[in-house]
């Protein structure tokens, strides 16, 4: 059995993106050399696509089979981590939680629902 939790989309993301899209919008409207523009629309537009699909495409799976899947979209490597190697997690005041590995690395995680997804942990790790 598996628990996915969905990540929390921050105001952070919207911001960006409101960033980016103005300046996507002052290119096109106000060009200086078509192929420069045209190359800076390309990677600017490239640059959203890939800071959308992480903010909406990011979760966090628990399997019962004893591992934690962190999923952070379409563009971004799947990363699976033994619950066995979380020493512990520490909540952060804005709703994130802090992933402490055995090896002393830390993970920083937004999943919408934290206390779910600490109880889920103990009760998979045990």
């Amino acid at each position: 059995m598996k628990r996915t939790f969905q990540s929390r989309i921050s105001y952070k993301h919207y911001v960006l993106q409101a960033v980016l899209l103005l300046v996507v919008v002052c290119l096109y409207w106000m060009p200086l050399n078509r192929t420069v523009t045209g190359v800076l629309l390309a990677v600017l537009l490239t640059l959203m696509t890939i800071v959308t699909s992480r903010a909406i495409n990011t979760c966090y799976v628990v399997h019962s089979e004893g591992f934690l899947e962190i999923r952070n979209g379409r563009f971004s490597k799947t990363r699976h981590i033994p619950l066995t190697d979380i020493q512990r997690i520490d909540k952060i005041h804005n709703g994130a939680l802090i992933l402490v590995l055995t090896d002393q690395t830390e993970l920083f995680i937004t999943p919408r629902n934290e206390s779910d997804f600490i109880q889920c942990i103990k009760k998979y790790r045990s």
